[in-house]
Formats: structure tokens, sequence, C-alpha cells
């Protein structure tokens, strides 16, 4: 079932609902995860696109990085300033888009992104604009939710329910893909390395999961404002608790969702 009303932008979307409480409950460690496997260390140029609230930039800046960290959502720029002064960590942040990034050429050592650019609309253009503002013998370190995992299948569920999935159109999942990042990447740069890995989501059950996530996380909360008039939520929330409910990995009633993903790091 499709909606009649116009999708929302991305700014609109990610500002919406409590990411900043999502990334620290459910993610809280997968920014630096990616700091790590992309070597990022002191004295480095650093670029984190799509930084949310800085998941990866604070970890990023903690190594003693110079970090500028850019998003097209200025809310999230704000709830990521607020926790690098807290923390007293040094970042630069800029609102923009992954797609025409306001920043010159080969300026970053290190170009990141955390489950971030896989939600651009323009995927060829984002690569490029990655691969453009990083200096040769620079790294690109990404991660994305790949389609088998309990997020992509939550948002390939979504996308059904709400008519954004539409056949042959590209999908945020495609980052997902091995096979993807070296079309998207292979003529622009050298070697790929790219491993799958997991990461767990707690709540007391899987029902809470999704009410939680329905609430706070902008996807889902978009897909609960434009299907409840229709009647049709009740029946995408059943559906998303069972995919929950798959990839339960808890035991007993503690429930811990594991949530797959694509970690990658391409060399400049």
């Amino acid at each position: 079932m499709s909606t009649s009303q116009s999708p929302p932008g991305p700014a609109e979307v990610w500002s919406s609902g409590d990411y900043a409480d999502v990334c620290d409950r459910m993610i809280p460690r997968l920014g630096a995860r990616l700091v790590e496997l992309a070597g990022v260390g002191a004295g480095q140029a650093v670029l984190d696109v799509a930084c949310g609230t800085g998941n990866a930039a604070l970890p990023a800046a903690a190594t003693g990085a110079a970090v500028t960290a850019l998003d097209i959502t200025p809310a999230l720029l704000r709830a990521g300033a607020a926790r690098a002064a807290a923390d007293d960590l040094p970042v630069t942040w800029v609102q923009g888009d992954a797609t025409a990034l306001p920043l010159e050429g080969a300026g970053f050592d290190r170009v990141l992104s955390c489950v971030g650019v896989q939600f651009c609309g323009d995927q060829e253009a984002t690569a490029s604009e990655l691969h453009r503002v990083c200096r040769r013998g620079g790294r690109i370190g990404l991660i994305a939710w790949t389609p088998e995992g309990m997020i992509g299948q939550v948002l390939a569920a979504v996308g059904r329910s709400t008519g954004a999935a539409r056949p042959g159109a590209s999908s945020p999942l495609d980052w997902g893909r091995e096979e993807r990042l070296a079309e998207l990447f292979a003529e622009r740069s050298g070697d790929i390395a790219a491993a799958r890995e997991q990461v767990e989501m707690p709540a007391t059950s899987a029902t809470a999961w999704v009410d939680y996530m329905a609430d706070a996380y902008g996807p889902l909360l978009r897909a609960k404002a434009a299907l409840g008039p229709t009647g049709a939520w009740p029946s995408l929330r059943a559906d998303l608790i069972e995919v929950a409910r798959a990839h339960d990995a808890g035991a007993g009633e503690e429930f811990r969702g594991r949530a797959e993903y694509l970690a990658a790091v391409i060399e400049r």
C-alpha cells in the first residue's frame, strides 16, 4: 500500500524522533569500530560524511585526528556539536549534501561514513565525492546495513509497505552488498577490504524494540505516521516484530537483535 503524501526529504526524516538516543542505545560503539578499521590516528585529517550526531566523528577526534563532520540535517549537527563540547573534543561541523560536498578535493587522509551515506539518493555521485575529497594514499571507511540483516529486513519491509521500494530502483541497502561497492569504487580506487560483522541491539522484547524504534528512528517513525491514518500500520508493525524475533540472539526473555552490517575499507 502506498501513501498519498509526497515523501519527506532526508533532513526531515532524520530530524524525526531521537536519532542520538537510537545511536546511544543500539549502536554506541559502531562508529569507534569504523575508526579502528580505517586506522584513524593522531594528526590525520578526517571527514565523517552523513555524520549524524557524531557516532564516528567523536571517537575519531578522541584519537587526536583533526575531524570535520558533515550532515544534511541541522538538528543532528547541533546535537553532535553539543556532545563534542561536553567531551572537550574539537570537531568542525558542516551542513552539506554528501552528493555535492562543499569541500576541496584531496583534503582528507580518512573519509568515513557509519550507516550514513547509504541513505543518500544518488549512489554514483556520493561515491565520486567520497573519492574526490580523499587524498591519494588515504582510505575511505564505510559501514552499511546489509540487505540480509535485521535492519536491512526492517527497512525493506517499510519500503514495501509505504511504496518507497520500487522495482528496479536503487536501494540504501545496495551499499551493504560487496558487489555494489566494487561497482561504485573499483575503477576509482585501489583495494577494497570488506567483511560482514554484527551488532546486537537490546530491548526487553522484540515488540518493545519495534515500538521504541517506531518512536525514535526516523524512517520507522515516518512510516508509522504515514500508515497510521490508512490503518496499515498494525500489519507492518506485526511484520517488523517477526523480523526482530527472527534475529533475536538473546538468552531467555532478554531480546538482543543481531543486526548485520558490511564494514569496508577502500584504499585510495
